[in-house]
């Protein structure tokens, strides 16, 4: 995990680093509401602007956004619209630089339409929080299944009426440092297939080369309008119970003392996602040895007792399917993630995969929450 997670937190981190990244939510907003607002009513927008504009205006002002950022990250030229140019995106390729500094600002700007509060800290600079929230802003944009409903639970939170700033406590010190893992990686898979993957047969390394044009109108658009739909759910849902606001808040993002057990994960997964794994493994009637090999190191590498270890490893040479409860993960994004991530490298552990496989692994991952495309997407 920790490879695919350092291609992310490279790419964020070169990103972050070129000026104009930062967008004041206050400053952005006025100028963005002022024609639609009286003076009085302008005020109470910037808040939220939802309390005064109409959700057709503030799709309309986010739709503008998106027109304009796309307009600008499909431009010939390589560094347009980044200040300062190639020589402050050396550490990552100019053109990912250009996407994803696009990507960051244009993330924000719905964000702020759509009620969520000042990223920034009083400083006006994007800290560690803000960079949770941008993984998840952006897990969502590349359709992450996890970053989703962390965006809904996270949203709960943020009654902008009262917090008119993003609580500047990382999230990854709450109990949604699992998720944030897990959206951080599953980026990292993403970026490091679709760079390679869309070369067309060109070889293109992933931080050190020509990024295809496969991140440009195709992806940018899409992507920014699945942030949107989120987002604008998540804007009625936004109401906490008066007097309640500050306890509620405090609570989201409290952080968990070293050997408290996060609500967001269980007291111990591994043993139900090797044992989905074995399930998949034999199913097909498939066994083999790269199977055997894929499965003896995620026992070993376990937190699991010797005695549990041991006796998963003797489950290995029957043929006999497992019973198996999922019901204690359904909740649990970070591990109903993990388990489909470690299904597909079992699927991957074969030549072919066989019907009875594809067929197992889709009826869990739907036990489990996940939608068709998603399901499809992991497959593929």
């Amino acid at each position: 995990m920790a490879n695919e997670v350092t291609v992310w937190n490279k790419v964020m981190s070169s990103a972050l680093a070129i000026p104009g990244v930062q967008v004041d939510r206050e400053t952005f907003l006025r100028s963005e509401l002022r024609q639609y607002c009286s003076k009085d009513e302008l005020e109470k927008a910037i808040s939220n602007p939802v309390d005064v504009l109409s959700e057709d205006r503030i799709d309309s002002l986010a739709n503008s956004c998106i027109n304009n950022h796309l307009l600008k990250v499909t431009s010939l030229s390589v560094v347009a619209g980044i200040p300062g140019g190639l020589a402050m995106a050396a550490t990552i390729p100019a053109d990912m630089a250009q996407y994803y500094w696009h990507t960051f600002v244009l993330a924000q700007k719905l964000a702020y339409l759509y009620g969520i509060p000042d990223l920034r800290d009083e400083n006006g600079n994007l800290t560690e929080t803000s960079q949770d929230m941008l993984t998840l802003f952006v897990g969502v944009m590349m359709g992450a299944a996890a970053a989703n409903n962390a965006i809904k639970n996270v949203s709960k939170a943020f009654a902008v009426q009262v917090v008119k700033r993003l609580p500047q406590k990382a999230l990854t010190k709450t109990v949604y440092y699992p998720i944030i893992k897990q959206v951080a990686k599953w980026i990292g898979i993403k970026l490091t297939k679709d760079t390679f993957a869309k070369g067309v047969g060109k070889t293109i390394p992933i931080l050190g080369g020509i990024i295809s044009g496969g991140l440009t109108a195709a992806t940018f658009r899409p992507s920014a309008k699945r942030l949107q739909k989120k987002l604008k759910e998540q804007m009625y849902d936004i109401h906490i119970p008066e007097g309640d606001t500050e306890d509620f808040v405090n609570a989201t993002f409290s952080e968990v003392e070293d050997g408290a057990e996060s609500p967001i994960a269980l007291e111990n997964p591994d043993k139900l996602i090797i044992q989905f794994m074995l399930n998949l493994a034999k199913v097909g009637g498939n066994w083999n040895e790269r199977k055997e090999t894929l499965l003896s190191n995620e026992i070993e590498s376990s937190t699991l007792s010797e005695d549990e270890q041991l006796e998963l490893a003797q489950l290995m040479g029957g043929d006999k399917l497992l019973q198996i409860d999922f019901s204690s993960i359904q909740n649990d994004e970070a591990n109903s993630a993990k388990l489909l991530e470690k299904g597909v490298d079992i699927l991957k552990a074969e030549d072919k995969v066989a019907l009875a496989e594809k067929l197992y692994f889709k009826k869990i991952a739907k036990q489990l929450g996940f939608s068709a495309e998603d399901i499809e997407e992991a497959m593929n």
